[in-house]
């Protein structure tokens, strides 16, 4: 049998290959051998960890395995920094990421959080804070540094009220239709025909597309795709706000960092 070789610098961390199957997957990308030998060493027995030297070794791995979580050093040569992230995230994107740096900075964390990262640390975090931080992540939640909540909390209380503002704006909009209509606009985002509407509201289909030319016009829509795309966004915009808050209250409320 011909053993399967990797290009120079990549490896694969693990107990074997039959006990590395089962594992999840995490990529560990950083130019330093030391680094990911130490964060392959802090993960090994709970995850499957593949090394990665460089950016190519970095994409080769996203494209080729089902990787649930990558270590990424922010200086990794030709990532470019915290703005690297969005150009391996189509390679794999349900894959979350960590950024690990060598010395953490409040404004990179943000802006690192703001590029997609679910983690921001200091690249020599400690082994078992490193095995803490992937699993949390995992979770669904975020992992960064005690200094860094405070400015994360700022700036999350600057997007709700942005937010806020953008969905102060859509429910004066839709205000300006009827109860009647609001119950039109709902059964029309959820996939329902004109016929459908009629049916489920006891009325005749030409009722129907009347409310509907009036809720187009009070709204300044101009068809069902736009209107229903509008009403999907507004849920969407509330939804995710109030659970964007709700985690984060949660997570800051908790040891979150080294």
């Amino acid at each position: 049998m011909t053993a399967r070789t990797r290009p120079s610098g990549e490896a694969r961390g693990g107990a074997g290959p039959d006990v590395d199957a089962a594992l999840p997957v995490v990529v560990a990308a950083c130019a330093v051998a030391n680094l990911r030998r130490a964060w392959r060493q802090a993960l090994e027995g709970r995850y499957a960890v593949h090394e990665a030297p460089d950016l190519a070794a970095l994409e080769r791995a996203l494209v080729a395995r089902k990787t649930v979580l990558v270590l990424l050093d922010i200086g990794l040569p030709d990532l470019a920094g915290v703005t690297g992230l969005k150009r391996i995230q189509p390679l794999r994107p349900e894959a979350r990421a960590i950024l690990l740096t060598a010395e953490p900075d409040e404004q990179e964390g943000i802006a690192a959080l703001k590029a997609g990262a679910r983690g921001y640390c200091d690249r020599g975090i400690d082994a078992a804070l490193l095995l803490k931080a992937v699993g949390v992540v995992l979770e669904g939640e975020v992992w960064v540094g005690r200094k860094l909540i405070p400015h994360l909390l700022d700036e999350l209380a600057s997007a709700r009220e942005q937010e806020r503002a953008n969905l102060a704006s859509d429910d004066s909009r839709l205000e300006r239709v009827t109860p009647r209509e609001r119950q039109i606009v709902d059964l029309l985002s959820a996939g329902a025909s004109n016929k459908d509407i009629a049916k489920r509201l006891n009325v005749t289909e030409r009722t129907v597309k009347a409310h509907l030319t009036a809720i187009f016009r009070k709204l300044g829509i101009s068809g069902r795709l736009q209107l229903a795309l509008f009403a999907l966004e507004h849920s969407r915009r509330v939804r995710q706000s109030d659970e964007d808050w709700t985690k984060v209250q949660l997570t800051s409320g908790r040891r979150r960092g080294e």
